[in-house]
């Protein structure tokens, strides 16, 4: 969309092509729990909700506790993390905006692994800050993560947007009051809000 000078980035499912690695994951930790909800389900509850709202959810089913989950959810999916690429078009939908002019960040509800993916991708350079789990903001739906981007460097709302792959994105973009940019493939099972200012099928649509 016209005017925007700033970019925050979702990084999974938006810059990273992470997914197969997530629910692979949280499938096996079902099946650890003895549940056996198949790879689709789980990729539709992800998408549409977080990994957290299904783990909260798979808690209240096998009885573990959900911090228990969350802290073993990391461990299987940290040794598959070299398996996660990048979203086609990522590179080049950066270095375009970049070179027209636009500064760029991350807000991810990742967590520590975010520094070594990005590097090990070829992404740090792009990004002025990167924001993760780690800062301790509260999770999207909230646009806390997004809103201390914008105070701490003085980024103006108009030009600014949050671009992500999934509803909570676009809700942290409102609740932030920044233009709100859903990167919606066509085999994704995600339903627009209706209150997005944009929605794109490829990444290199914000260049063109």
């Amino acid at each position: 969309m016209a005017g925007l000078k700033n970019y925050i980035w979702d990084l999974d499912g938006t810059l990273l092509d992470s997914y197969a690695c997530i629910v692979s994951s949280i499938v096996k930790l079902a099946g650890e729990c003895r549940v056996e909800d198949t790879y689709q389900e789980i990729m539709v509850s992800v998408k549409q909700g977080s990994v957290s709202t299904y783990l909260r959810e798979l808690s209240g089913r096998c009885g573990a506790a959900y911090d228990d989950l969350y802290r073993r959810y990391r461990e299987i999916s940290h040794e598959r993390m070299d398996e996660i690429t990048l979203i086609p078009g990522a590179v080049e939908t950066l270095t375009g905006l970049k070179e027209m002019g636009a500064e760029h960040f991350v807000y991810t509800h990742r967590g520590k692994s975010t520094g070594y993916l990005l590097d090990r991708l070829g992404l740090t350079g792009f990004f002025t800050e990167i924001v993760t789990f780690e800062n301790g903001f509260r999770l999207k739906p909230s646009g806390d993560g997004a809103r201390y981007l914008v105070e701490k460097y003085g980024l103006a709302r108009s030009a600014t947007g949050y671009v992500g792959d999934r509803q909570l994105d676009v809700y942290c973009a409102k609740d932030a009051g920044i233009a709100a940019i859903l990167y919606l493939p066509a085999d994704s099972c995600v339903t627009p809000t209706g209150h997005e200012d944009r929605i794109i099928r490829r990444l290199d649509e914000l260049v063109e």
